[in-house]
């Protein structure tokens, strides 16, 4: 079963679950009903060592890319983070300074973007066999700026347009490293496009899986076809355009906007580029100079 099919599977309970869950499995936070008036939004996501980050990297860039995954999360729906608990399993054997160092640069990291860690479970495999695995689950609300709002992946119209921050593709390094750790969760950009456009935003996601596989859950939550232009993809220096499509953990924003927006070169210190429009359809397609090109397959998948 791929990553995709058991989410789809999970999300056949939907139904099941409740007047107070008002956003189930299906977008980058799940909203539980607190009151009348407010809604909790949460979300879990996990760093394995040998997957997301070499088995003996540092525990600081464990720190780090834990809570800031999380946080990229936050940023998809422009919502404001309020905290996060963190849950650690390291290995028998574990040097005992890891523990010490991953707490230091996890608060160090959590005072920077605003989200206490309050919580948390810490635990040591039997064995030295597991690599560590470190997860966050962060707390967050709708922007109090914006009057409590939050986007969603399915609010995507015909005649939209569909931009991207900042640059893609080539986020891993040889060695391991690279922008996938590096980055920094987009949360100013999104409040910042929430609280300038307010209803001319209409959707939002970030690019955590490659665009193509992430542009694509926008195009099926809202129903529409979402057309991406090969040759206005803003590609890191060395990146190609396939990898800017396909690539994974580029941790950057994709939104969709009104026909009439325009927006700067730049918002909140970070590049804009419009990279397609949103036609009458389903799924994604992919023109260059006008022609449609084969779709490219790719994008970031923990299950085969």
């Amino acid at each position: 079963m791929s990553e995709l099919d058991l989410i789809d599977h999970v999300r056949s309970f939907n139904a099941g679950l409740g007047p107070r869950i008002v956003l189930p499995p299906g977008d980058d936070l799940g909203g539980l009903r607190v009151d009348e008036s407010s809604v909790l939004l949460s979300g879990v996501d996990q760093v394995i060592g040998g997957v997301h980050l070499p088995v003996d990297a540092d525990p600081e860039r464990y720190a780090r890319k834990s809570l800031r995954r999380s946080l990229s999360d936050v940023a998809a729906m422009a919502a404001v983070p309020l905290g996060a608990v963190v849950t650690v399993a390291l290995p028998a054997g574990t040097p005992d300074d890891w523990g010490r160092r991953f707490a230091e640069a996890l608060n160090e990291d959590s005072r920077r973007w605003e989200t206490p860690v309050f919580g948390g479970d810490v635990a040591g495999y039997a064995t030295t066999d597991p690599p560590p695995l470190v997860t966050v689950t962060v707390f967050a609300e709708g922007d109090p700026a914006a009057e409590g709002r939050y986007l969603t992946r399915d609010g995507a119209r015909p005649g939209d347009l569909v931009w991207v921050s900042g640059v893609l593709g080539g986020s891993l390094e040889k060695d391991g490293g690279g922008h996938h750790e590096a980055f920094e969760p987009r949360l100013e950009l999104a409040r910042t496009l929430h609280r300038t456009l307010g209803p001319d935003l209409h959707c939002l996601i970030d690019l955590s899986d490659g665009l193509v596989r992430d542009a694509a859950h926008l195009a099926e939550a809202s129903g529409v076809r979402m057309n991406l232009e090969l040759e206005r993809l803003p590609c890191r220096p060395g990146a190609t355009a396939r990898e800017a499509l396909t690539d994974g953990e580029d941790y950057e924003l994709c939104f969709t906007t009104g026909a009439g927006v325009a927006l700067p070169d730049t918002l909140a210190g970070v590049p804009l580029t419009r990279i397609g429009t949103v036609e009458a359809g389903d799924s994604i397609s992919v023109t260059e100079g006008g022609r449609t090109v084969p779709l490219p397959s790719g994008g970031w998948e923990h299950l085969t």
